[in-house]
């Protein structure tokens, strides 16, 4: 059995003479570049491919800018997939509001693509590096305040070193705080009072340095939810909402399915479709793991299914999840 490996196919070439070996390479979904190559002419083919969601977040913000301003595509739904009324108005929002945000918050159920819009925020800001992103619930709750803030040397036990914060390897550019809710209470509100005065002090430090940068932020659940729960201080809930875009759940936009599927089987060198019987199957499912479940589902139908198969069909593999809760409502 073949695994396939995610990302585009790029087939380099020292010579491309043969037109008829050129088609066929395409036409097994392989873009082609011909050697010598720049890096720039990799990134571009690697875009043209599909592969612009796995290089988005390793590219420079001069790389960015140049490749926005050059592209003749649409970069906005190359990245957020979809022709629903509610995606469209998504791309919308962040084109005009790209430029001049100072703070947005985005609200989605996991796996609907959070980051991604975020990524195209970054995109329209036109904002120079660095771009951090951090997801709060992997930093120990013991540890929040050296992480975000920073810490000196001999601040606590095992600080043998002084350590730059999240906030200060920000500044000037753009910090995306993932799961916000996950930050601790104390640093909620050392938090707020930097958004409010752009000053802050490392743990252990006597001194105030200031940090200014754009802020992104992130959460599954609304915010009035996780402020009403206990999980959002007051303070910073009405800090941050203000400019909210929500992104709806999977279930709720069935009908970008076909442009969802095709973005990413395209975008892993696959030219084979699903079957009707299995679009069937996925346009019944509700997808509560959304775009992310969608995309694992396609991956495996991807790799399992036979080389001489002429269409993707769920015989071959779809999750018991899919299958079951598809058969329990026909």
């Amino acid at each position: 059995m073949s695994h396939k490996i995610p990302g585009p196919k790029i087939f380099l070439s020292g010579k491309i003479g043969n037109e008829r070996g050129c088609h066929f390479l395409q036409d097994v979904g392989f873009g082609i570049l011909k050697k010598p190559f720049s890096i720039d002419q990799l990134i571009d083919a690697s875009i043209q491919m599909g592969g612009l969601c796995s290089i988005i977040n390793h590219l420079t913000a001069s790389q960015l800018l140049r490749y926005t301003e050059n592209s003749t595509s649409d970069w906005h739904s190359s990245l957020l997939v979809g022709s629903s009324e509610p995606m469209v108005k998504i791309r919308n929002i962040i084109r005009r509001i790209g430029a001049a945000f100072t703070s947005v918050h985005i609200n989605g159920e996991t796996g609907t693509g959070k980051e991604v819009v975020a990524s195209l925020l970054r995109m329209e800001s036109g904002c120079p590096d660095p771009y951090i992103i951090v997801n709060c619930s992997s930093i120990p709750k013991s540890l929040s305040d050296t992480y975000i803030f920073g810490n000196e040397r001999g601040a606590y036990t095992d600080a043998k070193e002084a350590r730059k914060g999240f906030v200060k390897c920000a500044d000037g550019g753009i910090l995306f705080l993932d799961e916000i809710e996950d930050l601790a209470q104390d640093v909620q509100g050392k938090f707020l009072r930097l958004l409010e005065t752009k000053l802050f002090r490392p743990i252990g430090s006597d001194r105030t340095e200031s940090s200014q940068f754009k802020l992104i932020t992130a959460s599954n659940t609304p915010l009035q939810k996780l402020c009403d729960d206990g999980k959002l201080r007051f303070d910073l809930y009405n800090r941050l909402n203000r400019l909210i875009i929500t992104i709806p759940p999977l279930r709720e936009r069935k009908e970008d399915l076909p442009l969802l599927i095709d973005h990413y089987l395209k975008s892993i060198g696959e030219i084979r479709r699903p079957d009707p019987d299995t679009m069937e199957r996925i346009r019944r499912y509700d997808w509560p793991g959304n775009v992310r479940e969608l995309f694992k589902e396609l991956e495996q139908l991807s790799v399992f299914a036979p080389q001489d198969a002429h269409g993707l069909s769920y015989t071959e593999i779809l999750t018991e999840s899919v299958l079951f809760t598809v058969q329990e409502s026909k």
